[in-house]
């Protein structure tokens, strides 16, 4: 059997373990091959074979102890955004509990930078102080996603940090504050665009993505 955990791997419980594990621990203790394969009685080979078994039992016993979270740092963004999908109520609130715990931790702006489109795609309003707090993130693109974030959420409560988003200092944080006003806009998000949109010094993409919500607001407006 494989033990359940690092402290059941020991001489203590040497009934409880396999042969190959009794190799990994003589070979943990620092002896080397050749001296092992005189010890047990066996090949080079063999004793080889033990470790190489031992050590992908151990491997794969660490990986499903990983957290989702844990899980989700090491895989492709497709993977991600497939593995969100496939959540069961369950596993959606364990991942938003570990990201409160685990939240200040992510010191990196590209891991901070996946942390918030997980908080996105989990649609996770509980999470929605954190992406707040990131609004005035030192790292342009941490800002850029904390936008798309709030769009994907879609609570009222970001109103105000979108406002002040449409003057960030970085293009593309502006032009991903449009894009989440466009959906979550009201007159007064309207009536601030309309004003940036004439700056004559804005990016062409900034403003594009600025009459763009002017149009999808105005059309919601006057549809109600």
């Amino acid at each position: 059997m494989i033990p359940k955990n690092n402290q059941v791997l020991n001489w203590e419980h040497i009934e409880e373990i396999e042969d190959y594990m009794l190799t990994y621990l003589l070979y943990r203790e620092g002896k080397s091959v050749p001296l092992l394969a005189r010890i047990r009685r066996k090949s080079i080979e063999e004793i080889n074979e033990d470790l190489i078994l031992a050590k992908s039992k151990l491997f794969a016993k660490k990986q499903r102890s990983k957290s989702l979270l844990d899980k989700m740092v090491e895989i492709t963004k497709t993977e991600r955004l497939s593995l969100i999908q496939g959540l069961s109520k369950e596993e959606r609130l364990e991942i938003i509990k570990e990201v409160k715990e685990r939240y200040d931790g992510f010191k990196n702006p590209e891991d901070k930078m996946m942390l918030i489109w997980i908080i996105g795609e989990l649609n996770a309003k509980e999470l929605l102080e954190y992406v707040y707090r990131d609004m005035r993130h030192h790292h342009g693109n941490v800002r850029r996603l904390a936008c798309s974030a709030l769009k994907k959420i879609g609570d009222d409560t970001s109103l105000e940090y979108l406002h002040k988003a449409l003057i960030d200092p970085k293009p593309q944080v502006r032009q991903y504050a449009a894009k989440a006003l466009s959906l979550l806009g009201n007159e007064k998000t309207l009536n601030r665009i309309k004003k940036l949109v004439n700056n004559p010094n804005e990016k062409e993409y900034v403003k594009m993505a600025f009459m763009e919500a002017i149009r999808n607001m105005e059309t919601r407006f006057n549809s109600n």
